[in-house]
């Protein structure tokens, strides 16, 4: 961190906290996208609207946490208080992370048998 990020930090900016919050659920959706968008050639077997709902459900979560680190620089930048938008992102996109890779992990042991 900055020293500036460890300044908000210590004086319990909690705003910055759930930037980088949302920074790494970001990330975490990436990946896991990634993850899914690989295991496609290896399985023959799988079913098209499967892969398909696991990118969807995954996109989803990030466009939510990516949304929310969107509104947490509007906010600071416009000198205005959050959105309540920020809560519900902050709620779903971890909601819906979690189902994804659940999916994406039914998915990938479904590769592995024969």
């Amino acid at each position: 961190m900055t020293e500036i990020e460890e300044e908000l930090v210590g004086a319990g900016d909690g705003e910055a906290l759930l930037y980088d919050y949302f920074k790494h659920l970001t990330s975490l959706c990436i990946v896991s996208l990634g993850g899914v968008l690989a295991l496609v050639p290896y399985g023959k077997s799988l079913s098209p609207k499967a892969v398909i709902l696991v990118l969807i459900v995954l996109a989803a979560a990030g466009l939510l946490s990516f949304s929310g680190a969107g509104e947490i620089v509007r906010a600071r930048f416009k000198r205005k208080p959050l959105n309540n938008n920020v809560n519900f992102c902050r709620i779903g996109a971890p909601v819906l992370l979690s189902i994804g890779v659940g999916m994406f992990v039914y998915l990938f042991t479904r590769t592995l048998l024969p």
